[in-house]
């Protein structure tokens, strides 16, 4: 819990941590099984608006996430900024360990899916910065 001063503390941190790897567990686990079917091939018209649609999911799982991260805290603009920070550079993170693990592509892809799971990375990782500054105050 923040302290009288409303400032994050290690808890904090730990906690939004935790959340951003459980969100890159749950959209890798998605990639890596559902990809070769859900992921549509780079530059088609309807894979734009496809990805885009993820994009707005990984927004909404983001904003559910804080949603549940602010129960035990209060509504503060360094915890939104804290939440968002942690969260998307631990999956950043985690990505980059793929990428350079799996030697620049993403696990069960073919390649003409490469770009559109790279473009879906970038926007979510923009989507889960900006999602706790989404949530009203409370009170």
């Amino acid at each position: 819990m923040c302290s009288q001063h409303l400032e994050p503390t290690r808890e904090d941190v730990c906690s939004a941590l935790a959340y951003g790897v459980g969100i890159w567990g749950l959209a890798t686990t998605i990639i890596v099984v559902g990809g070769p079917i859900l992921v549509p091939a780079t530059g088609s018209t309807v894979g734009i608006g496809v990805t885009a649609l993820y994009v707005l999911g990984a927004l909404l799982v983001s904003y559910l996430a804080y949603s549940v991260y602010r129960l035990r805290r209060p509504d503060t603009l360094l915890l939104r900024l804290v939440f968002g920070t942690t969260a998307a550079a631990s999956g950043l993170i985690l990505d980059a360990v793929t990428y350079a693990v799996c030697a620049g592509r993403y696990p069960a892809l073919s390649n003409s899916q490469q770009g559109s799971v790279a473009f879906f990375l970038v926007a979510a990782y923009g989507a889960m910065l900006l999602a706790p500054h989404l949530r009203r105050r409370r009170g």
